[in-house]
C-alpha cells in the first residue's frame, strides 16, 4: 500500500456523467492488480474530509486508470479536475480476482461493474479463453466496447435494456443459455447488488467457481472504520475494503 501523489495526465468525458482519468502514479501502479481500488482525495482542502473508494480500471505501470460515474458531490470534484493536477491517492487497497491459469472464465459485468473485469481482461485474455457478458440500461451506460474489442477474448455478449446496443433486454437473461454453450469452468461478475443476488439463485446449482467484486461506501480503505461491512451467508459480517472487495459469491448473503 502507498500514499502516492498522483499527476492526471488526461481527463475524458464518455458521456452522459462518465469521466476517464488516466492518472501517473509509479508505486500504485506497480503493485496493483485486477480487483484492487484505490482511496482518492479529491479536493486539495480537507472538505470533504474522507478520500473516496474508486476501482482500478487498469493498470499499465506508470499509470493507473479510473473510470467513474458522476454520482455526488465527491465525484463531481474529481471530474472537475484538470491535467497536470495532483490527486493524493492510497492504494492498491483489497484483495483481487484469482488467478485461475487454464480455466475457461465467464466474465459478467453489469455497467460500471465493468471495471475490475476490465483490467482482468486485459490481463488474461491472451493466456485463457474469456467470455464477456456485459450489460447496461442503454448504449449510454456501455463503454469502452473498442477497446474491449480489441482484446483478443473468446467470445462477447452485449446486452442493453432497451436494445440500442447488443441484444435486447437484462444481462442475466442470456446467461443460461451462454453457459450452456461455453461451459466455463468459472465466473467473475461485478454490478448492482439486484443483479448480483439474480446471479447467486441462477449460479447456486451450477458446479463452478464463482466470485464476486462488491461495492461499499468506505470511510478509510483498509479495515479501521468498518462502514463497509455486509453480511455473508454465516451470519457473520465481512469488510468489503479489508477482506474484500472479492469475494467467492456463495460467501455473502444476498436479498431474497
Amino acid at each position: 500500500m502507498q500514499d502516492e501523489s498522483g499527476r492526471i495526465e488526461e481527463t475524458r468525458c464518455l458521456g452522459e456523467n462518465y469521466y476517464l482519468l488516466k492518472i501517473n502514479t509509479p508505486l500504485i501502479a506497480r503493485e496493483a492488480k485486477p480487483g484492487n481500488f484505490v482511496m482518492v482525495r479529491v479536493s486539495p482542502s480537507l472538505d470533504p474530509l474522507l478520500r473516496r473508494p474508486f476501482g482500478i480500471l487498469q493498470s499499465d505501470p506508470p499509470h493507473i486508470w479510473l473510470y467513474f460515474q458522476v454520482k455526488g458531490r465527491g465525484t463531481t470534484l474529481l471530474k472537475n479536475h484538470q491535467c497536470g493536477d495532483r490527486l493524493d491517492i492510497l492504494g492498491p487497497l483489497g484483495n483481487f480476482f484469482p488467478e485461475l491459469p487454464g480455466k475457461k472464465i465467464l466474465l459478467i459485468a453489469g455497467g460500471r461493474g465493468i471495471v475490475p473485469l476490465f483490467g482482468y481482461a486485459k490481463t488474461h485474455a491472451a493466456q485463457q479463453p474469456l467470455v464477456l457478458l456485459y450489460g447496461g440500461r442503454s448504449a449510454a451506460d456501455l463503454h469502452l466496447l473498442a477497446e474491449l474489442g480489441a482484446m483478443p477474448l473468446h467470445k462477447s455478449h452485449i446486452f442493453s435494456e432497451d436494445g440500442s446496443c447488443g441484444e435486447k433486454g437484462l444481462l442475466t437473461s442470456g446467461l443460461e443459455k451462454i453457459i450452456t454453450e461455453q461451459r466455463p469452468d468459472a465466473t467473475m461478475a461485478c454490478g448492482p447488488e439486484a443483479m448480483l443476488a439474480a446471479l447467486a439463485k441462477m449460479l447456486k446449482a451450477k458446479k463452478m467457481e464463482n466470485y464476486v467484486s462488491l461495492e461499499a461506501m468506505m470511510g478509510c480503505g483498509f479495515g479501521v472504520c468498518h462502514s463497509c461491512v455486509v453480511t455473508a451467508a454465516d451470519g457473520r459480517y465481512r469488510k468489503v475494503c479489508d477482506e474484500g472487495p472479492v469475494f467467492p459469491l456463495e460467501e455473502i448473503r444476498w436479498p431474497t
